[in-house]
């Protein structure tokens, strides 16, 4: 046998594509919903482009749709990482808000929302995300992450009226209805208008007595 090596032949390079026709094309597939064309199509440019912070954007919600996950997270954080960096928080909160979409009961992503939201001095805003967050996780019997977001809500704004409301939700469903009767308590306490009557009620729905009865029928008491 002899002992010269043998050379293999160098693997070619793939061919270097139009990026814009590429483009043109796969958001021409996209529009008229034939997902797996404009899927190929995108990810064609990422071979050569991996940092096209818009490609990934585009393509993460189509993979999503297509069931996967895994790759479709991969290209959402691949663009939300990209924008923070680059300085476009906006543009971050943009497809964190698809993402979001994409996978409603990832608690992560909220949580991310509404941290990016307060890093730009929008406190109203960071609590609407997280509040709408609690509310999709409670919807979806996910109690231990709804209860954190909507903790973390009323961290930024006590006795906000439906964080506390649905974090009193969640106690109840997970066997804490005693502390949740306190809370809608002293929601009322603190509150007027339509946010006392709501707290009233649901207190009277967990635990119907006398005394919870009357206030409930006389909202304007105290």
């Amino acid at each position: 046998m002899s002992g010269r090596t043998v050379r293999r032949p160098a693997r070619k390079a793939p061919p270097t594509i139009d990026r814009t026709a590429t483009l043109a094309l796969a958001d021409r597939a996209r529009a008229r919903g034939r997902r797996r064309k404009a899927v190929a199509l995108y990810q064609r440019v990422l071979a050569q482009h991996p940092e096209d912070l818009a490609v990934h954007g585009k393509v993460a919600p189509l993979l999503a749709a297509r069931g996967e996950r895994e790759a479709a997270l991969r290209s959402f954080r691949a663009a939300i990482d990209g924008h923070r960096r680059a300085g476009f928080v906006d543009r971050a909160l943009a497809v964190l808000a698809q993402a979001t979409e994409a996978f409603p009961r990832d608690d992560g992503l909220w949580e991310e929302m509404g941290s990016l939201e307060l890093s730009r001095g929008r406190r109203a805003d960071a609590v609407a995300a997280l509040v709408r967050g609690g509310r999709t996780l409670l919807a979806a019997r996910a109690l231990g992450p709804a209860e954190r977001l909507l903790h973390a809500a009323g961290r930024l704004e006590p006795w906000h009226g439906e964080a506390t409301l649905l974090l009193a939700r969640a106690w109840a469903r997970s066997g804490r209805r005693r502390d949740a009767i306190r809370l809608l308590e002293g929601l009322a306490q603190r509150t007027g208008g339509r946010t006392r009557a709501a707290a009233r009620a649901l207190a009277l729905r967990l635990s119907p007595t006398p005394a919870r009865l009357w206030r409930w029928l006389r909202p304007s008491t105290g």
